[in-house]
């Protein structure tokens, strides 16, 4: 059986590539006790993660691809909706058995999939590139250099790698100048989640370099439970929505509801501060080359008004 690695042992295929590997038409993604081969440049791949999905458009590798999830699609990834790209559900729930059948020599996957990675390693050579969000930035350059790597496109990595790098460069230098600090919030089915630094949103902290509100919230994966009492009492100058109904249901949060009367008495609303991040490259593909640029433009278009 086939040992799925995580991203930690997969990236050390940018330390430690082997040319006998590659010269034999695989690389080496891991130098640990139970290092294993994984096919270069991969024809057939079927991709699970929608961050790695942009970075391999970005990188122009998207004739690789077989099959994606297209049940919560990204819509600046509308292009994967072709009928040449064949659909495997959900990035949740998935169809195992028609990814068996497509024969892919290569699966790219995400966390969100990782209960299932014993049964996809069976398949093909599978292999996890979720983002660390404790270390955003460093985990998508290790990302982007990963599929770089496999489909021999370094340069080209690195390039994209150094644009993502000076746009996140430019938004930080522009929030030290402008000050004002933010808070960022979930919001589904009525309700508010807080994410601080470290968190799956907290790039909008530690890379950007918008200062926090409240700097106490503890990292979690669904944030921390809040209310609009909660937000009027911190009164952001800045305060930034991620509305996961919209990926969920199907439709946005009516804004009423979001910006309720409490909401209206903070900084952040009176001053026109109050910024919509897409759930498409917030929430499902956060931490591609595209979606960065995206986010960057995000916060950049709020705190600049």
């Amino acid at each position: 059986m086939r040992k799925l690695l995580s991203f930690a042992a997969a990236a050390l295929l940018v330390l430690g590539f082997s040319a006998g590997a590659q010269a034999a038409g695989y690389v080496l993604l891991d130098k640990g006790k139970k290092a294993e081969n994984f096919p270069a440049a991969p024809k057939r791949v079927v991709v699970m993660d929608y961050s790695t999905l942009d970075t391999m458009d970005e990188l122009g590798l998207s004739s690789a691809v077989i099959a994606v999830p297209k049940m919560h699609l990204p819509k600046y990834l509308e292009k994967f909706r072709d009928k040449k790209y064949e659909d495997v559900g959900g990035v949740m729930e998935f169809d195992i058995e028609k990814i068996y059948k497509l024969k892919p020599d290569f699966i790219v996957i995400s966390n969100r999939q990782l209960k299932s990675h014993e049964k996809l390693s069976k398949i093909a050579p599978t292999v996890n590139v979720n983002i660390d969000s404790r270390r955003y930035m460093d985990s998508f350059r290790e990302n982007t250099l990963l599929t770089g790597r496999i489909w021999n496109k370094e340069a080209e990595a690195k390039q994209l790698i150094s644009k993502v790098d000076t746009a996140v460069n430019r938004l930080r230098a522009e929030a030290s100048d402008r000050g004002g600090k933010a808070l960022l919030v979930m919001f589904s089915a009525g309700r508010y989640s807080a994410f601080g630094s470290g968190s799956r949103f907290g790039i909008i902290y530690d890379a950007f370099g918008v200062a926090q509100a409240d700097g106490g919230i503890q990292v979690s994966n669904h944030g921390k439970a809040v209310n609009s009492e909660y937000i009027a009492k911190i009164n952001p100058d800045y305060f930034f929505v991620v509305d996961r109904d919209a990926v969920v249901e199907g439709k946005a949060s009516p804004k009423k509801e979001v910006e309720n009367t409490l909401i209206r008495t903070t900084k952040a609303f009176k001053n026109g501060k109050i910024g919509y991040l897409p759930a498409d490259h917030w929430y499902l593909a956060n931490g591609g080359a595209k979606s960065l640029l995206l986010m960057v433009n995000d916060i950049h278009s709020v705190i600049s008004k």
